[in-house]
């Protein structure tokens, strides 16, 4: 790594990605090198900082911002807070966004019911916190939830893993 003032990872994992990531991360680069900044700001790409369901995500030291749902159009306003600006507040995912507060309610919501829930009441639950099937099955793949058969039943149940309840202090 470069001695820089700044540091710029963007989440380039196959769901950011998907989702332009990999453009973002590009056309951030070029703008840098364009305005003579390189030596100052480095832009890497990433794996994930588990924040799928909402990137393409940008993380920037040392300020201590999360951009979420990056796209290309915001590389300007993004530009101007790396070069000593304001930070893109409508961009920024912190603790208190609404989304890390549905994402926190849900998984505290979920621990009350004791064996997990049934996929269909998960999906239900994510409904009633800003979310769809997607962001379910998301959040099994990233490991914050898992899918276990319950012990009676058999049936699948969805429950919240260690990596939610530590995420979220839950």
């Amino acid at each position: 790594m470069y001695w820089t003032k700044k540091h710029v990872m963007v989440c380039t994992a196959v769901h950011c990605n998907q989702k332009g990531g990999m453009d973002v991360a590009g056309r951030l680069r070029l703008a840098v090198l364009r305005k003579g900044l390189d030596a100052e700001i480095l832009v890497n790409n990433c794996g994930t900082i588990d924040l799928c369901d909402c990137g393409p995500n940008i993380v920037v030291y040392p300020d201590n911002v999360i951009y979420n749902g990056v796209t290309v159009k915001d590389i300007p306003e993004i530009m101007t807070h790396l070069e000593g600006g304001p930070v893109v507040e409508r961009l920024v995912l912190s603790a208190t966004s609404s989304a890390e507060l549905g994402r926190k309610g849900y998984y505290a919501e979920a621990l009350t019911h004791d064996g997990g829930l049934p996929p269909e009441d998960a999906g239900t639950l994510a409904g009633k916190h800003g979310f769809d099937e997607g962001w379910i099955a998301e959040q099994l793949r990233r490991g914050f939830m898992a899918r276990k058969p319950d012990a009676e039943s058999g049936e699948d149940r969805i429950k919240v893993t260690k990596k939610a309840k530590d995420r979220y202090s839950l």
